[in-house]
C-alpha cells in the first residue's frame, strides 16, 4: 500500500505501507533526490511499530483539509490522506497525518504519558509498539503516536491535563485541540 505526502513536492518523496507476518506495519519512503536511497534504488526505512495483530487490509481515505474550503485546498495541491487498515482479529484501525508542531505536541505528551502514568499490568504501551517490529532506531519507533495512550488524556481529570501539559510547555486546550484534528480520521468510520 502506498500513501503520498500531502506536500505535492517530488522531493519528499513516496511513502509505501507494509504489514508482516509479525503483526508490525512498517514505512518507508521511496525518493529519488534522497541520498541515502542511492538515486532512488533503495526504500529508506521510516517507521515500524507493532500492531499486535496481522493487517490484511488497507484503504487510503483522502481527509477534508484543514480550514480551507475543499476545492480551494485541491487547488492548492494541499492534500490530507489517512490509512485505514483491518486485521484478521477483527480490528480496524487508523494511520493519519498530523502537522509537525502538533505531532511534537503530542509525542511529548505520550512520552510524558508512558513515564508518569500507571498502565494495565505495569505494562509500557511505547515497549508494546517496539516489540517485534526490529525497529532498528529509535527513530523508526518515533515517527508514529499510539492514538490508544494519548486517547487516555481525555479521560484524565482537569488537575492531571493541566500538570501534563505544564510539563511539556503548553495548554490542556492545545492538546485537546490537537488530539481532536488527529482525530477526524477515526470520525470517518
Amino acid at each position: 500500500m502506498t500513501l503520498d505526502e500531502a506536500d505535492p513536492n517530488p522531493a519528499n518523496g513516496l511513502r509505501v505501507f507494509l504489514a508482516d507476518a509479525g503483526r508490525n506495519l512498517r514505512i518507508y519512503s521511496y525518493s529519488r533526490q534522497d541520498a541515502e536511497s542511492r538515486s532512488g534504488t533503495v526504500l529508506l526505512p521510516r517507521a515500524a511499530f507493532h500492531l499486535g495483530a496481522v493487517a490484511n487490509h488497507f484503504l487510503r481515505l483522502s481527509l477534508p483539509p484543514r480550514g480551507a474550503p475543499p476545492a480551494a485546498a485541491a487547488a492548492a495541491g494541499r492534500r490530507r490522506h489517512a490509512l485505514l487498515y483491518s486485521t484478521l482479529d477483527g480490528a480496524i484501525g487508523c494511520l493519519a497525518q498530523v502537522e509537525e508542531a502538533a505531532f511534537r505536541r503530542l509525542y511529548f505528551l505520550s512520552t510524558k504519558m508512558v513515564a508518569t502514568m500507571q498502565h494495565a499490568a505495569g505494562l509500557n504501551p511505547r515497549g508494546f509498539r517496539a516489540q517485534g517490529s526490529g525497529a532498528t532506531a529509535e527513530g523508526e519507533l518515533s515517527q508514529v503516536i499510539d492514538g490508544a495512550l494519548l486517547r487516555r488524556f481525555v479521560s484524565l481529570g482537569s488537575a492531571a491535563q493541566e500538570r501534563l501539559a505544564r510539563q511539556i510547555g503548553t495548554s490542556p486546550q492545545q492538546l485537546l485541540a490537537n488530539l481532536s484534528e488527529a482525530e477526524v480520521a477515526s470520525a470517518l468510520l
